[in-house]
């Protein structure tokens, strides 16, 4: 048997998600997955079936195992991962999200094998108590958790990761204006998320329409679906900016599509678990400018990698932005050292590095 990266004989780890779609908890459980065999252990993903999730499982050589998981009332869901527990052979199960955390952990408990319940959000801590211990995404969902009673010593900090990789040979700054029919010296800002009132979108044109005074060629993009879509279109409206606003939909190449951004903004009137989009902005060497709020602003390095600004503030928005705007040399200063940053703390490597420490805390303390 070889050993794995960090010196330590390999480990089997069993990991568990519930959810139907995939999306960001999933896509950083496929993605721990990948690096953690990468590192040399090897990992089983038990789902409920969900075929997004299979494939990219299955793209990445990582075994699959679909079973009848899913739901906070379905009682044989711990017998069930108890067996396939005890089939892999596993050192440690990981859970993603709550209901994962709440079955995986009794599945723990039943067959004797250590528990890491990994949140992705704010979550009430109900479902993650019975874990041996608790990894969140930021110390924002860290403090979220302690704040209700849960012990700070049985959480650990674990920073979601994308691959640097990812973003090697994408069309370029130029390229892409050309591309969205963008002029190559208009200032172009704009945000990627879900258009909810929570990613505040609304405030973003607001101070858009303060800028347009100064700058009447000035762009925003909107990137992204949502309840919110024709409300931000009459917003847009109701501003006078609606030729300055473009709302492009869902892409699947929103890494692509911030390059033709001088600033990425997220305005986000709520907490975030740990925003990614700000993760692939710094691998494209983008600054931005984010809502000083737990999440966001473990992302962005405040006068390093970009500059934060109070939620809901439209006039300190728009002059926040308006500095990077007025100053290229700044922006493509904190560009690059944002990518850095994300380079140190935000790659795939660095995260499946850390949870196999936490794998090993577990075990030493068992």
């Amino acid at each position: 048997m070889g050993m794995a990266a960090d010196g330590g004989p390999p480990l089997r780890v069993l990991t568990v998600i519930t959810p139907a779609r995939y999306s960001g908890a999933e896509r950083m459980a496929v993605y721990l997955a990948d690096g953690l065999q990468q590192r040399g252990h090897h990992v089983v993903l038990a789902c409920k079936h969900n075929d997004l999730l299979l494939e990219a499982l299955a793209e990445r050589g990582i075994e699959s195992r679909v079973l009848p998981i899913a739901g906070k009332a379905n009682l044989l869901a711990p017998l069930f991962l108890a067996v396939e527990a005890r089939r892999v052979g596993a050192d440690v199960i990981h859970t993603h999200l709550s209901t994962a955390a709440l079955w995986g952990s009794m599945a723990g408990q039943i067959a004797g094998i250590p528990t890491l319940a990994h949140a992705h959000a704010l979550n009430t801590r109900t479902c993650f108590m019975l874990a041996d211990l608790v990894a969140t995404c930021s110390q924002g969902v860290q403090e979220f958790l302690v704040g209700q009673g849960m012990p700070a010593s049985k959480t650990r900090v674990l920073y979601n990761g994308v691959y640097p990789e990812q973003f090697e040979g994408l069309p370029g700054r130029t390229a892409m204006r050309a591309a969205l029919g963008l002029r190559p010296d208009s200032p172009v800002i704009g945000e990627v998320g879900h258009l909810s009132p929570k990613k505040g979108q609304r405030a973003l044109l607001e101070a858009t329409a303060i800028l347009c005074r100064r700058w009447p060629d000035l762009v925003c993009l909107l990137v992204g679906e949502g309840e919110d879509r024709e409300a931000l279109a009459a917003l847009a409206r109701d501003l006078g900016i609606a030729d300055a606003v473009r709302l492009l939909g869902y892409r699947d190449d929103a890494p692509a599509v911030m390059q033709a951004m001088d600033v990425v903004v997220l305005p986000s009137v709520w907490k975030e678990g740990l925003p990614v989009v700000l993760v692939e902005a710094a691998f494209v060497c983008r600054p931005a400018v984010g809502s000083d709020a737990p999440g966001i602003r473990e992302v962005i390095s405040h006068g390093e990698t970009g500059l934060l600004t109070p939620p809901q503030d439209a006039q300190r928005l728009a002059a926040t932005l308006a500095r990077l705007l007025e100053d290229p040399a700044l922006a493509a200063r904190m560009g690059e050292a944002a990518r850095a940053r994300a380079l140190h703390m935000f790659s795939v490597e660095r995260m499946a590095q850390t949870a196999e420490a936490i794998y090993r805390e577990l075990l030493q303390n068992r």
